[in-house]
């Protein structure tokens, strides 16, 4: 059959269009010069209204903290400069005035100065609502504001108190008096969301007059105000990166960049400040290195780790013994406390819109989790229920807590104490989807193996010890890298991360390891020997069936710390309770055996350098075009100064 049919061709294909020519143009005039054809051609132009709301939402970003204010203006250039004005729009209006605008304000209402409470403290009012954002001499400045406010109502309320009762000298000797003065400052100080020292014994009518005093004392002193705001600020900072996303998976997870730095930043310090300071024996002038000192006792992260794995390996020792089955429990919160969510292990973290109300912060879902173990462990005792082992606490990518626990318990009440902790880790919000899987999962430990399940997460949760080429499960980083993260997270928020169950004092398996090769059987008897010598040689299992087993009251254990009231005070005029020694409590309290004998004092590193001692300092020029100190000295009168026995 030809092609042609009913005299019909078939048309050629277009020619290509060449937009672009290496031609220049040759035209008489610049604008008949051809220009680049418009991206969208339908986009409507830019209107008054447009310009009025970008501008508000800028406006705002303005009044942000640095730490919100430079990523959120950082990102709002580059959108403008790489994708024009209009993405950057949708990022104002879509991003920050619908999703995190209404997150901020929630977390400004919980940190913010309460009217509600307290109006006496006005005039520092503004700046206190600026505190993420105050440096070092302003947030100084505000403290000693704060603690003479606090010095001026002390002082208005006793002498009220005097006046209205003229043949009462002694009125201000009650406790009556001193609870209700103690009331008035208390409302100020937690107008400023500080807790003062003993509210709960106030509120619950135990609170004496000494404990009042000493608790105003601090109410009253600026430097402990410079304290509680610093610890504040960390948290005001860290609560509003969480809710602005800056704390994920996708971002930093389990702790923002700040928070990370300011911890690295304080370790530094601290570490400089060991390395200048000795420690002193007050009797015999002994000097030994701080830094020294302190690598050698428990802050040492390694030194942690291995007795934490002693630990939990004696635990796994005695269930072995005792024919106790193993549970690893994991309980998490509601999905309220989240500020994330997600939909997979690999997918991006989303906004939760359950967390919008509340503002929850980590330190809020430990206070939920705490709470629910309280409940379970009420019930345990009820129920004659035996459960001992460890407990392990570490973020989510998002920084909200959850609990891993190494559980032991006998064959017979396995079941008894799954069905306990499934009821009350389910109590709240027991219908939101996926509850049942998530809030608590259960797994039976193989025999022998516990310790090495659980040592994943110890050592994640100090130094990222021998978990090179593991893989973080929330975050999808190597496990060595995350540590750092962990451990910022628990310094930031003041989160206990480990913590043992139904076992004996850790304290006394301590004081009794400083007693080395020295035998306590004539002293006390062979029990407490047995104890001693346990703890020596670094077998905690032996060690709990010393102390009585599991299970055991503190006042039952056949060792404890000794504790003493010393002569000396502290600035707030309170008695202190220094670790003296050993006792055994069947033998009586009074029979102690002394592990701190020695009394020590930091003092600062002195160089030891004859030259050095014996220089004369340079005369320097002064720093200005004037010299405002007056005549100059000379070296001889320098130098008497600084050597006044010469």
């Amino acid at each position: 059959m030809p092609d042609n049919i009913r005299a019909r061709i078939s048309p050629a294909s277009p020619p290509a269009i060449n937009g672009t020519t290496d031609k220049p143009f040759q035209g008489l005039w610049w604008w008949n010069a051809p220009r680049p054809a418009m991206t969208c051609p339908l986009e409507k132009p830019l209107t008054r209204d447009f310009c009025q709301r970008q501008h508000a939402a800028l406006s705002l970003i303005a009044t942000l903290p640095r730490c919100l204010r430079t990523p959120l203006q950082q990102r709002y250039q580059f959108l403008l400069n790489t994708k024009g004005v209009r993405p950057a729009f949708h990022f104002l209006m879509t991003v920050f005035m619908q999703r995190l605008w209404p997150r901020i304000q929630r977390v400004n209402e919980r940190h913010q100065y309460s009217r509600y409470i307290s109006q006496k403290h006005l005039a520092a009012e503004e700046t206190f609502n600026r505190l993420p954002d105050l440096h070092d001499n302003s947030l100084k400045r505000l403290a000693n504001q704060l603690a003479i406010a606090m010095q001026d109502a002390c002082e208005y309320q006793c002498e009220k108190w005097l006046k209205s009762h003229p043949a009462e000298p002694d009125i201000l000797l009650r406790d009556s008096t001193q609870n209700e003065i103690y009331g008035h400052l208390a409302a100020m100080a937690r107008a400023c969301r500080v807790q003062p020292l003993y509210w709960r014994a106030f509120k619950n009518g135990r609170l004496t007059a000494h404990t009042a005093v000493a608790s105003m004392l601090r109410l009253v002193s600026g430097d402990w105000w410079e304290k509680q705001l610093r610890a504040q600020q960390r948290l005001w900072r860290e609560a509003l990166m969480i809710a602005c996303g800056y704390v994920s998976r996708a971002t930093s997870p389990y702790a923002s960049k700040n928070a990370i730095q300011d911890v690295v930043s304080r370790r530094l310090s601290a570490l400089n400040y060991l390395r200048q300071c000795d420690i002193e024996n007050i009797q015999s002038g002994e000097k030994l290195s701080l830094l020294d000192t302190v690598l050698a006792s428990i802050s040492n992260p390694k030194l942690r780790r291995m007795e934490l794995m002693t630990l939990i390996a004696g635990v796994e020792d005695v269930a072995d013994q005792q024919q106790d089955r193993g549970l690893f429990i994991t309980l998490t919160t509601p999905s309220k406390y989240h500020p994330m969510k997600t939909t997979g292990p690999h997918s991006a973290p989303q906004f939760n819109h359950k967390w919008d109300a509340q503002a929850f912060t980590p330190k809020d879902a430990q206070r939920y989790l705490v709470a629910v173990w309280a409940k379970i462990r009420t019930t345990f005792k009820d129920r004659n229920l035996k459960v001992y082992g460890v407990r392990v606490v570490e973020p989510h990518h998002d920084g909200t807590p959850h609990w891993h626990m190494m559980l032991f318990t006998p064959p017979a009440q396995q079941q008894k104490v799954i069905d306990v902790m499934r009821k009350y880790a389910l109590e709240e919000d027991a219908q939101e989807p996926g509850a049942d899987v998530s809030r608590f999962n259960c797994k039976p430990l193989n025999r022998g193996g516990a310790a090495g399940y659980i040592a994943k997460y110890v050592a994640k949760n100090i130094d990222g010890y021998a978990l090179e080429g593991e893989t973080d499960f929330d975050s999808g980083r190597p496990l060595t890298d995350v540590a750092t993260s962990v451990t910022a997270w628990a310094s930031t928020w003041r989160i206990p991360q480990f913590h043992a169950i139904g076992i004996p004092s850790v304290g006394a398996y301590r004081e009794c390891r400083r007693i080395r090769h020295i035998s306590l059987a004539c002293q006390f008897d062979t029990r407490v020997e047995a104890v001693r010598c346990a703890a020596d040689s670094g077998d905690y299992a032996a060690y709990i069936h010393a102390q009585g087993g599991i299970h055991i009251g503190r006042k039952d254990h056949t060792v404890r710390v000794a504790r003493q009231q010393t002569d000396e005070l502290n600035v707030y005029g309170e008695p202190q309770n220094k670790v003296v020694g050993i006792y055994a409590p069947h033998l009586g309290a009074s029979h102690i055996f002394p592990t701190h004998t020695e009394r020590w004092r930091i003092v600062r590193h002195r160089s030891s350098s004859p030259e050095r001692s014996q220089a004369i300092p340079a005369l320097c020029p002064p720093w200005s075009s004037v010299n405002n100190c007056g005549s100059l000295a000379s070296p001889l009168k320098l130098l008497s100064i600084q050597n006044p026995s010469q």
